[in-house]
Parts: C-alpha cells; sequence; structure tokens
C-alpha cells in the first residue's frame, strides 16, 4: 500500500510525457499519444491490484487507515505535509476509475479515430484520471482542492474538445463558471477550517470538530460550504445546469466524467468529510433535503428529452441525488455502493449511446436533425445487436431490476432511509425508481425498438443547414465511411461494452444483505450493523421498477396511450419538463438583467472614481502642487530674503499668541 501514490503518478506522468515528447514527434504522435495514455492506465490498475490484494491481508485496514505523510515545504515554523490515505473507500474509487478509464480510453480508440486532435484528447484523458485518482488518496484538504481544482480544469478542456462548434465552446465555459460557484465555497471551507485548527490534515481537523473543539457556528458554516463544492461538481439543484450541456463533449468524455470522474468528486467529497456533516448541527438535514430534491426534479425532466445523451445525463443528476440523499439520511455505506455500481451501468450506457450516435452520425449526413435525437433512430437492434443487448442491460441495471447491480444498490438506499425514519425521502425513492425505469426504456426503446425512422429526418435545406448538420456531430468523417446504413460498431468499441456489462450485472454481488456483504464490511461509517435481507422491501423497490417499465412499453411499444396524445393533453407540462424548467432561461435572465446590470455599475464607479478621481486625480494634485511650489523657488535672492522675513514675524506672533493659545484650549 506505500505505492499506492503510484496510481495517479502515472497518469499524470502520461500527459506530461506527451506533452513534453510526444507532441514533437510528427504524424507518429497520434498513435503514440494513445498508446502512452492507454500503457499508463493500464499500468495504474495493475498497480491498484497489488495494493488490493495487500489490503484484502490486512485485516484491521478500517479501523486503522495506511497513511503517509511527506514532507513538502515549511514556512518559518509551519511545515506543509502531503497527506495520503489508502482505506476502503479510497481502494474501491482507485479501482473503478482506473479500471473503467482504461476500457473508455480503449473505446476512444475507435471513436476518435481519424481526428487531428487525437493524441491531445488521450493526454487530457490521462491528465483527468490522474486528478481523480490524486483526489481520492487525498488526506490534506488543500493537497484535495488542488486536485479537485484539476478535475474542473480538465473537465473544461475536454467538453469543450469540439472548441470549433460554438455551442461546445460555450457548454465548457458554462461547466467551468457554475463549478466555480460552488468551488470557492469550498475554499473559503477550507481556510475556515484552517484558521480554527491551523492545519489543512484531514485527520486532525476530523478529530477538532468530534471533539468539540471548532465553534458549532463555524464548523456548520464550513460545512454548508463544503456541501456547496460538492453541489457545483455533482451537479445538484441548483446547480445542476452546466451537467446536461456537458453532452457537447466527445461521448467517452461524457461516459467518464459521469461514472468516474468529476461528478462522483462532489459525492466522494461529502463521503470522504463525513465525519464534520456528522458533528455539524443541521448539515446532514440539508444534505438530505437537496439530494431528495435533486433525485426527483432530474428524474420528472429526463422523461420527455428526445437528446439520448441528454436523458442519461439528467439520469446521472437524478442517481447523484439518490447517493446524497442517502448520505444524508445517515445511509453512508448505502450512498458508496450506489456510486461504486452505477459507475458500471452508466459508463455501459454512455458508451452504448456513443456507439449508436457513431453510426447515425453516417445515417443522418444531409439531414437536418442531430444524430443524437431518438425521434429518428429506431429498429436499431437488428443492424447493432451488441450495442442494444448492452444498453439494455444498463438500463435494467439502471432500473434497479433483480439480480442486476443497480437492485442491490438501491434497495440499500431505500432501506436506509426507511430504517432512518426518512419517510418522504423514502417515498421519494421509490417513485424516483418508476420514474428512471420509465425513461430509460423510453430510450431503449425509441432507440432500438420498432420500425426505422431515420428516412422521416429532413433533407437540410440548403448547404448552411448541412453545415449545422456536420457541427452537432461528434467529429467524425462522415463522408469518410462508406456506409449508409447503421451497422454495429467497431471491435475497439463494443468489446469494452461486453466488458461492463458484465460488472454491469455482478458489480452488485459484493453485498448482498444475509449472504456476502463484503462492501458493507470494509466501507462504513461508525460502528458497522449488519442488515437482514428485506423481501418486502426488494418486492417493493422491483415492483416501483417493473412499473416503469410496464408503462414506457405499453406507451411506446404497444401504444396503447401514445405519446404524442399524452404530450398534447399535458401540452404545458410537457413545454416544462422539454425545456427543464426554463432554469436556463432564469439564470440567463439574472446575469443578463441583474448580475451584468451591478457589474456595470461597478465599473461605472471603477473608471469614474476609482480611475479618473483616485489614480488620475492623484497625478493632478501632484501636478498643480508642484506648479504652486516652483513659486517657492524663483532664485532670485530679494524673494528668499521677504519669505524668510515673513516666515520670522509668523513664528514670532505665534510665540507671543502660545500662552494665550493655551489657556484657551484648557
Amino acid at each position: 500500500m506505500d505505492f499506492a501514490w503510484l496510481i495517479p503518478t502515472l497518469c499524470v506522468g502520461a500527459f506530461f510525457f506527451n506533452i513534453v515528447i510526444t507532441r514533437w514527434l510528427g504524424p507518429r504522435k497520434q498513435a503514440l499519444g494513445a498508446f502512452v495514455s492507454l500503457a499508463a492506465t493500464a499500468a495504474a490498475f495493475i498497480v491498484f491490484l497489488i495494493v488490493f490484494t495487500e489490503a484484502v491481508a490486512t485485516p484491521d485496514l478500517t479501523e486503522h487507515p495506511h497513511l503517509t505523510t511527506w514532507a513538502w515545504f515549511q514556512i518559518d515554523t509551519f511545515a506543509f505535509p502531503v497527506n495520503m490515505v489508502v482505506d476502503w473507500p479510497a481502494i474501491v474509487m482507485l479501482g473503478v476509475v482506473s479500471f473503467l478509464s482504461f476500457l473508455i480510453q480503449f473505446y476512444s480508440v475507435g471513436y476518435m479515430s481519424g481526428h487531428n486532435r487525437f493524441w491531445w484528447f488521450f493526454s487530457v484523458i490521462a491528465l483527468f484520471t490522474g486528478a481523480m485518482l490524486t483526489l481520492v488518496i487525498a488526506y490534506n484538504f488543500l493537497i484535495l482542492y488542488m486536485a479537485w481544482e484539476l478535475v474542473g480544469l480538465c473537465s473544461y478542456l475536454l467538453i469543450g474538445f469540439y472548441n470549433e462548434r460554438r455551442s461546445a465552446a460555450e457548454a465548457s465555459k458554462k461547466a467551468f463558471v457554475t463549478t466555480r460557484v460552488g468551488d470557492v465555497g469550498f475554499f473559503i471551507a477550507i481556510l475556515i477550517l484552517f484558521s480554527q485548527t491551523g492545519t489543512f490534515d484531514m485527520g486532525v481537523i476530523f478529530d477538532a470538530a468530534t471533539n468539540g473543539e471548532i465553534s458549532s457556528g463555524l464548523l456548520t458554516l464550513s460545512v454548508l460550504l463544503l456541501f456547496l463544492g460538492a453541489v457545483g461538481k455533482s451537479g445538484q439543484f441548483p446547480l445542476h445546469v452546466w451537467l446536461p450541456d456537458a453532452m457537447e463533449g466527445p461521448t467517452p468524455v461524457s461516459a467518464l466524467i459521469h461514472a468516474a470522474t468529476m461528478v462522483t468528486a462532489g459525492v466522494f467529497l461529502v463521503a470522504r468529510a463525513y465525519p464534520l456533516f456528522v458533528a455539524a448541527p443541521g448539515a446532514l438535514e440539508v444534505v438530505l433535503v437537496v439530494g431528495t430534491f435533486t433525485a426527483i426534479f432530474a428524474g420528472v425532466i429526463a422523461l420527455v428529452q428526445p437528446d439520448i445523451k441528454r436523458v442519461l445525463a439528467y439520469s446521472t443528476v437524478s442517481q447523484l441525488g439518490y447517493m446524497m440523499m442517502a448520505l444524508g439520511a445517515g445511509a453512508y455505506t448505502a450512498a458508496l455502493f450506489h456510486l461504486y455500481t452505477h459507475a458500471f451501468f452508466k459508463a455501459l450506457l454512455f458508451l452504448g449511446s456513443g456507439a449508436v450516435i457513431h453510426t447515425m452520425e453516417t445515417v443522418l449526413h444531409g439531414r437536418a436533425v442531430s444524430p443524437n435525437d431518438m425521434n429518428y433512430m429506431g429498429g436499431l437492434a437488428r443492424r447493432m445487436p451488441i450495442t442494444a443487448a448492452t444498453f439494455v442491460i444498463g438500463a435494467l441495471a439502471l432500473a434497479g431490476v433483480f439480480p442486476l447491480a443497480g437492485f442491490w444498490s438501491k434497495d440499500e438506499i431505500l432501506a436506509g432511509t426507511l430504517y432512518g425514519g426518512h419517510w418522504v425521502p423514502f417515498l421519494v425513492a421509490l417513485v424516483t425508481a418508476t420514474l428512471t425505469a420509465f425513461y430509460m426504456f423510453r430510450a431503449a426503446w425509441l432507440t432500438f425498438g420498432g420500425s426505422p425512422r431515420w428516412h422521416l429526418a429532413p433533407m437540410a435545406a440548403d448547404n448552411s443547414a448541412e453545415e449545422a448538420h456536420e457541427d452537432e456531430s461528434e467529429g467524425h468523417d462522415a463522408h469518410a465511411d462508406e456506409h449508409h446504413e447503421p451497422h454495429e460498431a467497431p471491435w475497439t468499441m463494443w468489446a469494452p461494452l461486453v466488458v461492463i456489462a458484465v460488472f454491469a450485472v455482478i458489480a452488485g454481488w459484493v453485498n448482498i444483505p444475509g449472504l456476502y456483504t463484503g462492501f458493507g464490511d470494509v466501507v462504513h461509517f461508525g460502528e458497522h450493523h449488519k442488515e437482514a435481507f428485506s423481501l418486502v422491501l426488494a418486492l417493493v423497490g422491483s415492483a416501483a421498477a417493473l412499473i416503469g417499465i410496464l408503462v414506457a412499453v405499453a406507451v411506446y411499444n404497444f401504444g396503447l396511450v401514445p405519446a404524442a396524445i399524452l404530450g398534447e393533453s399535458f401540452a404545458t407540462v410537457y413545454r416544462f419538463l422539454l425545456n427543464k424548467f426554463y432554469f436556463d432561461e432564469l439564470y440567463d435572465w439574472i446575469i443578463s438583467r441583474i448580475l451584468l446590470s451591478i457589474s456595470a455599475l461597478t465599473a461605472l464607479f471603477d473608471r469614474k472614481i476609482v480611475n479618473n478621481f483616485g489614480v488620475d486625480g492623484s497625478g493632478w494634485l501632484t501636478i498643480k502642487s508642484g506648479d504652486l511650489l516652483r513659486y517657492h523657488q524663483t532664485g532670485r535672492i530679494y524673494h528668499y530674503a521677504l519669505g524668510f522675513v515673513i516666515g520670522a514675524i509668523l513664528v514670532l506672533l505665534m510665540m507671543t499668541a502660545y500662552p494665550a493659545l493655551v489657556e484657551f484650549f484648557q
């Protein structure tokens, strides 16, 4: 476990190797850049396996995590160490991030083939992976914050990878600015905790909070600001607006962000800082409320979205709300268990959608629609059987169908909220489970079921419309592919789908109540209580998922109540959901009408008062003072003599009046 630091170092090293060496190798840099990144990530996973093996052989790791401290620098008497921890939450994330990142990069070899910045894509992916791996083993708030910001920078670079498209450039800026709102809160929280404890060491800060050495008010304030950072990174309400727009990036980036990096960082931060949340009065209640609302809020928006990737994006927001809800309810193990299982089936779903988009770009070339639009798909199961099968497995796992991975982690959250006495979150979780099953099988049917609909897509009216369509594509050369009918993705893309699909099925089997609870035995907070399997709760959760699936089949397969009629009958509701409750428009109005107005007033004050009066005024005063003073430097002796006489007279008058003045003021 002493070599756990190698896991992120290998990935970060791959980035610098590509930047310093590979980029100068001409045409060979494309293949070499990908190879270096893949090799480094594979090596990181091998090191993880070694760390995992040692951890399994260490029985007291749960109670006594493996800590490593290195001296970095010292300022006067303050020494700044690099604190790292290898505990079971960190080990789980090290495995998930390195494993999925390798498979996603392998998938990207086929997906991004032919792009002129192929090597740069893989370089940033390596840095992204390394930053997240650093974050999960950091046990020092300042080191964690550095990794946190590096994760945000990499997401900005990758979301805006197709920066020649305005929509991608705007989406990357939106993600960067929105998450910075939370990051400012996070940084202020770190400063407050440092001011109270004199250290960034998490262990020392946790002990101080637990022992009551930090005032209750400041502790609660700092914890809520920490949570604000998590809200931004994990796309929780009201800072959720960046996450769906992040779909402008290449689909492998979406898979990595939603499954193993960026958005999982917020949930992991709350879990890592859980002792602070437990010690701070009212903090867990805030987490519970925000998570519960986010879960159902994002779930209902996903019901009507036509873009396959946006459905998955809002699904991620909803599932992250699930995890936050579990943490707020005290179900620490359930939250991290769902974080672990969700990574596999969400990566599977995004990569499956990428395979679909990859082929639809060719099919819809020259038509005035997006290749992401499910309204112009259909019937793809016969042409893409591997992609269809793995996508359905991912949908079943996300819906929580027995015995797939999502079933076990979803039931853990249901049990945690129910047994914790949180009835409203429990009911919301059940309703959200139904919504999840509905929108996932709506997406599966519109994409793979029924009859083909791509021939219904309208042709581009002119060249500008065709160019607009090309701008919406994932950056591939549609003309280079001779196929004009949908076809299965190349093996470099479907092979990772098959591997991840296996884990989407079996990943949850490591924590089955009453049978094997290996995950819960090592990943828990406080005293661990083994839970018995609740058949009633399992049936209730399964019924919720089954209802959602049956309704989706009834509406989209059999057409018992056509979706078009539902949309017309509830036109106002449909319009609100389709436009995401107009939050983008609301924020745009607030920024353009309020914030920019305040900025204009501030700029006016800066220009007229600070600049013209303060800065330029000091120069004017200096010039005028010089103009007056120069009259005292004429160079004529009689002028100086007159000044001497006048000065002497004034001094004599003051000396004469001094006693009277003293008496007056007394």
